[in-house]
């Protein structure tokens, strides 16, 4: 009995897993799943820093921040989430308190919402490198 369904290799002898292409050497596409895991942390993280600000807070942004500006993640989305995580952490140095006006908040939202539309174009091989760098970095830093 020929199976049509079984490719014609298949059908003359050849293992299914032998005919199987192999894995691309370069980057690996993100599946969508992987997307929203990132961007649900990523909006997580922000709102969070809003509704409780406190330094882990903070540093827990500001850490997703750097691994995907580390992956190769551009644009004016991280940029502008970038600029208002600095201006958060001068006024931190200042008062010694971690806390988010209503213009920064918004800010941080619009950004989370432009960089959640770039996450698909990255490499999930890159972020996840970009994610065990940063977290080394921090861990030596102390962070």
């Amino acid at each position: 009995m020929v199976d049509a369904a079984r490719p014609a290799a298949a059908r003359n002898g050849a293992s299914l897993s032998a005919m199987r292409r192999p894995l691309p050497t370069g980057n690996v596409p993100m599946c969508s799943e992987t997307h929203r895991r990132l961007a649900l942390e990523l909006r997580t993280s922000i709102e969070t820093l809003i509704a409780r600000p406190s330094v882990d807070a903070y540093n827990q942004a500001s850490k997703m921040l750097a691994a995907l500006g580390r992956a190769g993640l551009t644009g004016v989305a991280l940029d502008m989430a970038n600029d208002t995580m600095s201006g958060i952490c001068d006024r931190y140095e200042r008062v010694r308190k971690v806390g988010t006006s209503d213009i920064e908040a918004e800010q941080l939202r619009q950004a989370a919402g432009g960089i959640d539309r770039r996450l698909p174009f990255i490499p999930l091989n890159r972020v996840k490198k970009a994610i065990v760098e940063v977290e080394l970095f921090c861990a030596v830093d102390g962070v």
